[in-house]
């Protein structure tokens, strides 16, 4: 596929002021807990205290008794008036047939909990102080058994089953493959092997979740106001939950204050809309941020261990991995975390070229933990920290200078459309390009390295290449589909509508958007409007970076179809052809005859409005039968449709470069400086590029050196609060630089990629990097995030 060339050139690649950013300057956002409806009712969950137990009885009697209570839902409740929340991803099934494990579970416990915090009990109150005030009254009989919090105690055999009819805690287990690894490793020089873990944390949103539910009883229809990333998905989820039809279902995101891949579960919204249902008045839910800390989906909680076949000159040529996640109480119906291992093992690849074998085996194990679905990554980080530490081993063990063993091994530009051994087809990089910016940075922060350790700290540089695929489409998963949607209509009254199914969760895409679109079609960018956040709007959503592959690509696609009706209608009206016209600023002219004109908008409205238009409208749109001035499409990407295994349609790249210091008395780590060289294809507002990567990078520094999420050995959170678990703040984000090149994409519309996890997926290893740089005086190795100050001290003062 060749990039098609994009009409004018006013607004894409311009950094443009973001559109919506007015709303939330001047307080005019809309959340959901800004919305309140005369008569709602509000829900409030009762957790468990324990992280395993058998439910023997609940008592709600004196509950019922508090004024104000109107309803107290329990699991019973769930199975009499709910089918099982969902199955979002399932591999057990042809072609795969793997060892793949589903769980029949309720939005509320029936038989057991397996996590602190599982919910028990639903009140359904006038005011939300009233249900919490009732929540205190509801007595409850538990069993405790005893619980698995380490991943690989629950592996051993005689471990606390969290699902007895299984035998063990493997909720799955599969093999990804390729090439010949055995002939690799016969052909190798060198054997590395290495292990590294990095420890349980998850993107926390400035808004928790949350729902507005209001049912019509006389209708049979549920209108759900919720702060979801993907209103369509949602709608699927709870139409089979509630044993409703989509079609009596809408969904509509408010505004959604932080996404990060956490806002893509719905078991806890269930409820919400069934008391509606069951009540007749609408219904509010909203979670505070102790019950959101112990609650929401998790991440990361991954071990790598591996075996590197390596030629003596560094070149990386095989390698034989385990990948072990602890998917907490299971990821697969209340989240879809179980996929994360099955990406991160097919893109261990990375950027490496010469690769003749490589094996990943791959176990997502249950523990007593809260459930695992996306943040941020979605294995993409699991992927990228096995080549970006493999490099470094590879680099000490053979004594070859890290970023020359980069050099030697990733992909060049002549590579592309490149098949990996793994599967993954990449679409375009400039790998050479990127590490020339890199390491002239590279050698700046190693003289500014030399001024910290004068000044009696310890200072290190690190460097990592690295890959984020985007733009998933999953060709076998009912929920995570391969379709993107897009309508675009022209107003007789002036103005440009953009639906989409892409939810703004903070990337900027309402902006992006209508830049696109305002070039393609000629119109004056603050005469569009964009519409998202609703499920009537066909295409899965922001997910897995999908909104500059499939979002614009289909964006781009409608709108060279309207401009080609737009042109060929005035063109019938005028007697010319189609080529001797052009749009420019919402205005149709005769190219060799300037003042000759009409407004878009003037010929929207004879075509709409004028009893004549048949005479104006061309012939073949006539017999279409078509409405000439609003088209919808859908957008498929070519190489998913081509090759189901690919999974992803473009690949964004990067060589990253951080300078960190290091208190040695107190084992404090600060990142000092950070800078990226990155390739998303075709820039569309670079401001918008750069400020996803400022805070990619920040979320990035909080997984290397503060975040972890504590459990004990009871299943116990020990950390559920911003006073205990710590994010960086400004004063710990460093100056970030972006430096961009553009490889475009041959397999998106205008060569556009999406790119909005490149930070989570990329600073982890160029910090573990630097932190080795200035621990070498020790000979330390890092094989664990996060570094926290006491793990540095320990470290240290083993190493003394």
């Amino acid at each position: 596929m060749v990039v098609k060339s994009i009409v004018k050139g006013t607004y894409i690649g311009k950094s443009v002021k973001r559109k919506h950013d007015i709303k939330f300057l001047t307080g005019k956002s809309v959340y959901i807990n800004d919305i309140h409806i005369p008569g709602m009712l509000y829900c409030a969950y009762l957790g468990s205290p324990y992280a395993h137990a058998k439910i023997k009885s609940i008592d709600t009697s004196e509950a019922l008794k508090l004024k104000g209570v109107k309803m107290i839902l329990t699991g019973s409740d769930c199975v009499k008036h709910l089918d099982p929340l969902p199955v979002t991803i399932d591999f057990s099934k042809p072609p795969f047939n793997w060892h793949w494990r589903t769980v029949k579970a309720y939005p509320i416990a029936t038989d057991k909990v397996r996590f602190v915090g599982e919910p028990v009990a639903a009140v359904i109150a006038e005011d939300p102080y009233i249900a919490e005030d009732a929540l205190e009254l509801i007595k409850v009989d538990y069993e405790p058994l005893p619980a698995v919090s380490d991943v690989r105690k629950a592996m051993e055999k005689g471990a606390p089953l969290l699902y007895e009819e299984w035998g063990d805690n493997i909720q799955s287990r599969f093999t990804v493959k390729g090439g010949n690894v055995e002939e690799a490793f016969k052909g190798a020089d060198r054997v590395i092997k290495f292990r590294y873990r990095e420890a349980r944390h998850s993107g926390f949103p400035i808004e928790p979740r949350g729902c507005v539910s209001i049912y019509d009883g006389k209708a049979d229809t549920l209108l759900h106001y919720s702060n979801t990333q993907a209103p369509l998905l949602a709608r699927q989820y709870m139409a089979k939950a509630l044993r409703m039809l989509e079609s009596n279902i809408r969904i509509i995101s408010a505004d959604v204050g932080g996404g990060f891949g956490n806002k893509l579960n719905w078991g806890f919204e269930v409820v919400p809309a069934l008391a509606s249902k069951l009540t007749g008045k609408p219904v509010k839910w909203f979670e505070n941020r102790r019950e959101n800390f112990m609650t929401q989906p998790h991440n990361r909680d991954y071990i790598w261990e591996a075996e590197v076949a390596v030629k003596k000159d560094g070149t990386i040529i095989g390698y034989k991995a385990k990948l072990i996640v602890d998917v907490g109480v299971e990821g697969t119906n209340r989240g879809s975390g179980c996929g994360c291992g099955i990406v991160g093992a097919l893109y261990s690849v990375g950027p490496l070229k010469y690769l003749e074998g490589a094996e990943v085996e791959v176990f997502n194990v249950v523990t007593n933990k809260s459930f695992f679905c996306a943040y941020r990554g979605y294995g993409k980080d699991f992927g990228a920290r096995f080549t970006g530490r493999a490099f470094y081993y590879v680099s000490r063990e053979l004594g070859i200078p890290v970023e020359e063993v980069i050099r030697r091994n990733v992909l060049q530009p002549g590579d592309y459309p490149f098949k990996t051994i793994l599967g993954p087809h990449y679409d375009s990089a400039n790998f050479p390009e990127l590490l020339k910016k890199a390491l002239n940075k590279y050698s700046e922060y190693n003289k500014k390295k030399k001024d910290i350790i004068v000044k009696g700290k310890l200072a290190g540089v690190g460097i990592t290449a690295w890959v984020e695929p985007s733009g998933a489409a999953v060709p076998w998963c009912i929920y995570y589909g391969i379709e993107g949607g897009a309508r675009i209509s022209i107003l007789p009254e002036g103005g440009v509508k953009i639906y989409t199914d892409i939810t703004d969760i903070g990337q900027g895409s309402e902006s992006t958007y209508a830049q696109v679109v305002a070039d393609i079609l000629g119109v004056k960018m603050d005469e569009i409007r964009v519409i998202e956040g609703d499920s009537d709007i066909t295409g899965a959503g922001p997910w897995s970076s999908r909104g500059a592959t499939y979002g614009i690509s289909g964006l781009v696609k409608a709108a060279r179809i309207l401009r080609e009706r737009v042109l060929k209608t005035v063109a019938n009206m005028w007697g010319v052809s189609p080529d001797e016209l052009d749009i420019e600023e919402s205005v149709v002219y005769k190219k060799d005859e300037p003042s000759k004109r009409i407004s878009i908008y003037d010929v929207a409205r004879n075509i709409y409005f004028w009893p004549g238009a048949r005479f104006v409208m061309p012939q073949d749109l006539l017999e279409k039968g078509e409405t000439v001035f609003d088209v919808q499409v859908s957008w498929f990407s070519p190489i998913t449709a081509r090759d189901p295994g690919a999974v992803y349609t473009t690949h964004v790249t990067g060589v990253d470069v951080a300078l960190v210091e290091i208190d040695p008395e107190t084992g404090v780590s600060r990142v000092v400086e950070y800078y990226t060289a990155h390739d998303c294809g075709k820039l569309i507002n670079p401001s918008v590029v750069e400020a996803q990567l400022h805070g990619g990078v920040a979320q990035g520094i909080g997984g290397s050196l503060y975040e972890e999420l504590v459990y004990d050995e009871n299943g116990q959170l020990l950390n559920p609060t911003y006073m205990d678990y710590l994010i960086p703040t400004a004063t710990e984000v460093p100056n970030i630089i972006v430096d961009h090149i553009e490889s475009p994409s041959p397999f998106t519309e205008i060569g556009s990629k999406g790119m909005g996890e490149g930070g989570p997926i990329s600073a982890q290893s160029a910090i573990m990097g630097a932190i080795e740089d200035a621990l070498s005086q020790y000979n330390i190795i890092i094989e664990e995030a996060p570094v926290t100050p006491d793990k540095l001290i320990k470290l240290i003062k083993g190493k003394k």
